[in-house]
């Protein structure tokens, strides 16, 4: 199948003095306005992602995010041209300020609920499914927006009871590990792990029509 040179959209930043000097090695930025889509040059063509270029596609918005807001884009996103992206940014670029404004100043922390020990019984199941959901009822009162993650048949299988996003001021990230750790310890048959702060990924949805 031919292939046609296009970009590789690892997200949109808030643009600020000095950023191009800190983007990730082999990243630009094509500019509209006050926003910066971050990119790389790539093949336009329909592929499945490989495991380094998703690692690549972790670092690149993680790298960003440690210096200015960042809305992830979908992994594997391409645009055609720079003249494609560069529409897109304008067409789309009041709906992307409104959600860097959603998630400027904030983190992302993700939770994992687990039963302490193995699960067999319905019942026990259920119980400890319980316990999750209300751990992340509690902890939701600490976030400005909560997206709660399915549990799939694979957790289930590792005693997975409840999973969690929540979107986390800043400067309210150790209060917030702080609270996961007392619920550990309030609740010891669960298992609550907390791993972040990462940038937004799950409260992001972009459109690409139009």
């Amino acid at each position: 199948m031919a292939t046609t040179s296009g970009l590789r959209l690892f997200g949109v930043a808030e643009l600020e003095n000095g950023l191009a000097d800190l983007l990730p090695d082999g990243t630009t930025v094509v500019q509209h306005r006050g926003l910066g889509a971050v990119v790389e040059p790539a093949n336009y063509s329909k592929s499945k992602l490989e495991e380094a270029e998703l690692a690549r596609y972790a670092a690149v918005v993680e790298e960003t995010f440690k210096h200015t807001t960042i809305l992830p884009a979908p992994p594997g996103t391409v645009f055609e041209s720079h003249g494609t992206l560069a529409h897109w940014l304008e067409l789309h670029y009041f709906t992307l300020t409104q959600a860097m404004g959603v998630v400027e100043g904030n983190v992302a922390a993700r939770v994992s609920i687990g039963a302490g020990a193995e699960v067999k019984e319905a019942d026990a199941t259920k119980s400890f499914q319980a316990l999750g959901a209300e751990a992340l009822r509690l902890f939701r009162g600490h976030a400005a927006a909560t997206v709660v993650i399915p549990v799939t048949e694979d957790d289930g299988k590792e005693g997975v009871v409840a999973r969690a996003t929540f979107l986390i001021p800043s400067e309210k990230w150790e209060a917030f590990q702080s609270a996961v750790s007392q619920e550990g310890t309030r609740q010891p048959a669960l298992n609550v792990q907390l791993t972040g702060p990462w940038p937004p990924y799950d409260f992001v949805r972009m459109q690409f029509g139009g």
